[in-house]
């Protein structure tokens, strides 16, 4: 009996207070052998035509990466099959997605040939999809109100422990986790003795010299969305030996410091995957080095991780000034319910979204021909199954 592949679970995408930021870029390789591009509407079953490919190539032993919808949690908008150097992925908006190889790499699967389009320009089935469409895309930009208000509320309760923090602290922090997790020192730097005694000599940097940058992979560990927060933390990093976990409120230095770490090692050669905050997209939560089996984990609401035994806590409240802090204390703490209010608001309205949203899938799904969408699923995975012979894997 074949042993099932391994599913590895991820965002490509986001919903930020700045609109849908999109990291597609990373489910495949630059140098991809192919990728398929869905296109069709809402309702045309281009999840569950990913779904299925995954569900055979997993039964088959194949491991799969499922990057999911941001918006909703019962969808995925790609999958990529390493042992085929292929992936499959949603090319729809926000995710708009065009060929830039044309066949050589991208193939487009147009799920629209299986609609019945007299069907759906009928009067009175047109109206109705054009109602819903408006309808959905009102809630939704609802819910991104909320988003920017809730970094607005954020901001504010980071400004408060920015004003009492110790920033000679965090940096330090960041470079003994630094020294820790990645002991090759940089090129031309002294370095340490061990013990922490004196200065040792420094390497000869043809000695210390990667030679290569370490290759980084940038997506999202988590996503709010309409039935709340969701996160893929347990599964990424619950398998690795040794987790850091950094805690402590807004503005007190988390994302300082695993933005070092994730900068160092590509500096030193390590390959790096990095996960970025939904409210800060362009800052990093966590940091998995998965060649030495480490990850540096990133724990606050709504996307919170409990440590494990054994996990090491850094805590950075640790490095704010208490007694200033405290006359900030009320102002914190209303904040800080301000925050999560609208969070929580957001998420409601997501909800309001996805209500209308499943509603114009139902104009859609009465007039496919899902007979013939079968027969294109399943020529696609013998697609996928030919490149993983080509490829001996």
């Amino acid at each position: 009996m074949t042993q099932p592949g391994t599913a590895t679970h991820y965002f490509a995408g986001a919903n930020t207070p700045q609109g849908f930021y999109s990291r597609y870029d990373q489910i495949a390789p630059a140098d991809a052998d192919k990728v398929f591009i869905l296109k069709g509407g809402p309702g045309t079953g281009k999840s569950t035509f990913m779904k299925r490919i995954a569900s055979d190539l997993l039964a088959r032993g194949y491991d799969v990466e499922y990057f999911h919808c941001s918006a909703d949690n019962e969808g995925i908008d790609a999958i990529y099959v390493p042992a085929a150097d292929a992936a499959v992925m949603d090319g729809t908006a926000p995710h708009v997605m065009d060929p830039k190889f044309p066949g050589a790499v991208e193939d487009i699967i147009n799920l629209g040939q299986f609609w019945n389009e007299a069907a759906l320009r009928a009067p009175e089935v047109k109206a109705e999809i054009i109602r819903l469409t408006r309808g959905y895309k009102g809630w939704f930009q609802r819910a991104a109100d909320a988003r920017r208000a809730a970094l607005a509320w954020l901001e504010e309760w980071s400004a408060y422990h920015r004003e009492c923090l110790d920033m000679g602290r965090v940096y330090a922090a960041a470079e003994a986790l630094v020294a820790q997790l990645l002991p090759v020192s940089a090129v031309g730097a002294s370095v340490r003795a061990p013990g922490g005694a004196g200065t040792a000599p420094a390497p000869d940097p043809a000695e210390t010299r990667p030679a290569r940058a370490g290759r980084t992979r940038r997506l999202f560990a988590s996503a709010i969305t309409y039935a709340g927060a969701r996160t893929f933390l347990g599964s990424l990093f619950d398998g690795l030996r040794r987790r850091i976990v950094l805690t402590g409120p807004p503005g007190t230095g988390k994302k300082t410091i695993a933005g070092r770490l994730a900068d160092a090692a590509v500096a030193r050669g390590v390959d790096v995957e990095v996960f970025h905050c939904t409210m800060y997209p362009d800052r990093v939560d966590h940091v998995r080095l998965t060649a030495q089996s480490t990850g540096v984990i990133t724990s606050f609401w709504p996307h919170e991780y409990t440590p494990r035994p054994g996990d090491e806590v850094i805590d950075t409240v640790a490095f704010v000034d208490r007694g200033r802090l405290t006359a900030y204390a009320e102002a914190i703490a209303g904040a800080e319910e301000a925050y999560q209010a609208a969070v929580r608001r957001e998420m409601y309205l997501l909800g309001r979204a996805k209500a209308w949203h499943d509603e114009l899938e139902r104009c859609y799904a009465p007039h496919m021909d899902f007979a013939g969408m079968e027969s294109l699923r399943q020529e696609t995975l013998q697609r996928i199954l030919a490149l993983i012979e080509e490829r001996g894997a």
